[in-house]
């Protein structure tokens, strides 16, 4: 389905970009922002980084010398409006991404948002229509997606690898939270700030889990904070933390599957990553984004499957980042339907962004009440707004 047609009752907003124009960049926040998006669309073909914005403008202008970039600020909306900029990457802390976007679509402008898409499904929702109002390509950089094990999963399951999808389970034991004085207190620690593993880390599992075994009818989870205090950047006093270091949800599908995801991000030891998918005719087991096997019905061995693995191109390099070469597909795929008007089938899209902040918020009020969540959206009719 295009992103026009699912706003073709509203006529979009910002003009046609000339088809001899590369599509102007501007990149709001410079952490992610710098070792990603930045090194990303200097390679992305059609496209031209003409803003950054950060809030310390001695930093933007750094970067803007050293990559050659035309506009530099410290006020998002400064970029936002200016003529050159056709579309919008949000890579600021997730409680700014609503703000952010807001000031991007009312001014028509196309818009990649990093994840989590904002603090809670209200602001979610509010984004989807926003974009659906604009009439713009409107896409959230869940990038796992593009992953080369992760995306030939996709492609077994539909394939019918697994026959019907019964099952699946999700376990993470890392170290990366484990010191109280290792990384420093920042807006990760505070839950109103969207921090926390639940919305960093399990909205890439909970997007996976939807795109590979379809909508989610019902949640309940726990959230836990195993270390309460962090060390205050610069300084050796700590600070409270709110924000979950540790979750474990359950889901149950439209399909019937179920599945179970466990992360821990204050182990002493880094365990890394497995996910099981189990169904009437198959199995497969991926551990992180390298090893795959695989057992079908009648043959209880599972056996290594081969995954087809990208090298360098002349159009993509290799890039330092472990995120960069997914988000660079992804960016591509936006950028296909900012000049089409087609937004490709596995693009993670606003709608995506906002069922996934639906689960994170399912998994707080679960959390907080004691019992599984419906977010089906039929229990309760209460419309959605997408």
């Amino acid at each position: 389905m295009s992103y026009m047609s699912r706003a073709s009752s509203f006529a979009p907003s910002s003009p046609t970009i000339d088809p001899d124009r590369p599509v102007g960049i501007a990149i709001i926040g410079t952490g992610i922002g710098a070792s990603v998006h930045i090194p990303v669309f200097r390679e992305i073909e059609d496209t031209e980084i003409v803003a950054l914005c950060s809030r310390r403008l001695d930093r933007a202008k750094e970067l803007g010398n050293r990559h050659r970039i035309e506009i530099v600020s410290d006020d998002y909306r400064e970029v936002v409006d200016h003529p050159n900029v056709h579309a919008v990457v949000i890579a600021t802390p997730p409680y700014l991404h609503h703000t952010v976007a807001i000031a991007a679509l009312e001014a028509g402008k196309h818009v990649l948002c990093e994840k989590p898409m904002a603090r809670n499904v209200a602001e979610a929702r509010d984004m989807v229509n926003l974009g659906r109002n604009a009439g713009v390509a409107t896409v959230v950089n869940h990038e796992y997606r593009y992953m080369p094990a992760r995306r030939h999963v996709k492609t077994a399951i539909d394939d019918g690898y697994l026959g019907t999808p019964q099952s699946a389970s999700i376990v993470v034991f890392r170290s990366s939270l484990t010191d109280p004085n290792g990384r420093p207190f920042s807006w990760l620690m505070e839950r109103d700030k969207a921090g926390g593993m639940l919305a960093a880390s399990g909205s890439h599992y909970i997007d996976l889990l939807r795109w590979w075994f379809g909508d989610i009818k019902a949640v309940a989870g726990l959230t836990a904070t195993m270390v309460p205090h962090r060390r205050l950047p610069d300084s050796s006093e700590m600070a409270h933390v709110d924000a979950d270091d540790n979750f474990a949800l359950m889901l149950r599908f439209q399909n019937g599957a179920i599945a179970t995801v466990h992360v821990c991000a204050t182990a002493t030891a880094d365990a890394g990553e497995e996910i099981t998918l189990s169904g009437s005719e198959g199995m497969l087991l991926l551990q992180g984004d390298g090893t795959l096997f695989g057992a079908r019905k009648g043959n209880m061995a599972l056996h290594e499957v081969d995954v087809p693995r990208p090298g360098p191109t002349p159009k993509l390099p290799e890039f330092s980042h472990i995120l960069a070469r997914p988000t660079a597909l992804l960016a591509s795929d936006w950028i296909t339907a900012i000049r089409t008007g087609e937004m490709p089938a596995d693009a993670p899209t606003f709608e995506d962004g906002a069922r996934v902040q639906e689960i994170i918020d399912g998994v707080h009020r679960s959390t907080a009440q004691g019992r599984w969540i419906d977010t089906s959206g039929t229990r309760w009719p209460v419309s959605r707004g997408f």
